[in-house]
């Protein structure tokens, strides 16, 4: 399958992102588990039906023999284009992205994975030794659960502004339902990675000022979130993510 490198948005090893005219699609290597691309649009027809804004999947097809997501295009600017382009209106981006941040938590979606499971088969497949892996899930589920909405990715590039105002959420693929602590500590250390330490602790600032949260509420999640970034980060951005890990190990 030939693409113009126009129309590419993102390129994974596993996985090709490019819009078709007014859609994206979202092409996966036939390695991929067919079981998780399907949940992958559950999870975000899940997130349609709360009535928040996001781009609507509108079919799950196979191309050239690889199975493909369909979604609307969201038409605006990303608000990591916008910190990158506009530091000095970074404070008032960090105050929007913690408000879309809240109302993700807040969302009453049907059905979605557990937060625990799921950090649990990350810590699972993570390049870490057994014995970190034992001390890991056994810190895992003596941390108290949630009942929050977990975007699972939520950082500046996930969140489209849209020209007639208003913004939709992008990426859907990690939601799950748990302790907002954690969604919180994965988004600061990739604040972290991204954009440095400024930034992200002023993200933190700022959320924990709109929330009944303590800054070391957030700390206890830090290793699960890291080992969580670990299992699924990109080989440029593994050194990153296994310091952090042996930095917050418990």
């Amino acid at each position: 399958m030939s693409i113009d490198a126009d129309r590419i948005i993102a390129i994974r090893t596993d996985k090709i992102v490019y819009r078709d005219g007014n859609t994206v699609l979202k092409v996966f290597d036939p390695s991929y588990s067919t079981a998780d691309i399907f949940n992958e649009a559950l999870n975000q027809a899940r997130i349609e039906e709360t009535g928040f804004p996001v781009p609507k999947i509108m079919e799950i097809l196979k191309l050239d023999g690889k199975w493909a997501i369909r979604r609307e295009y969201a038409e605006g600017i990303t608000l990591q284009r916008l910190m990158q382009e506009k530091p000095e209106s970074r404070e008032s981006y960090l105050d929007l992205f913690t408000d879309v941040q809240r109302d993700i938590f807040s969302l009453k979606a049907k059905q979605l994975n557990r937060q625990k499971y799921k950090l649990a088969q990350r810590i699972s497949r993570a390049p870490i030794s057994e014995e970190q892996r034992e001390v890991l899930l056994q810190a895992l589920f003596s941390l108290p659960d949630g009942n929050a909405t977990l975007h699972g990715d939520f950082i500046p590039s996930n969140l489209v502004l849209l020209p007639g105002g208003g913004h939709c959420v992008l990426d859907w693929t990690h939601v799950t339902e748990g302790n907002a602590n954690e969604d919180v500590a994965r988004t600061y250390l990739q604040l972290l990675r991204r954009f440095g330490e400024s930034t992200a602790e002023r993200y933190l600032a700022l959320y924990l000022s709109k929330s009944e949260a303590r800054r070391a509420d957030v700390f206890a999640w830090m290793a699960s979130a890291a080992v969580a970034l670990l299992a699924l980060c990109r080989p440029s951005e593994r050194s990153f993510y296994l310091e952090k890990l042996n930095q917050y190990m418990p």
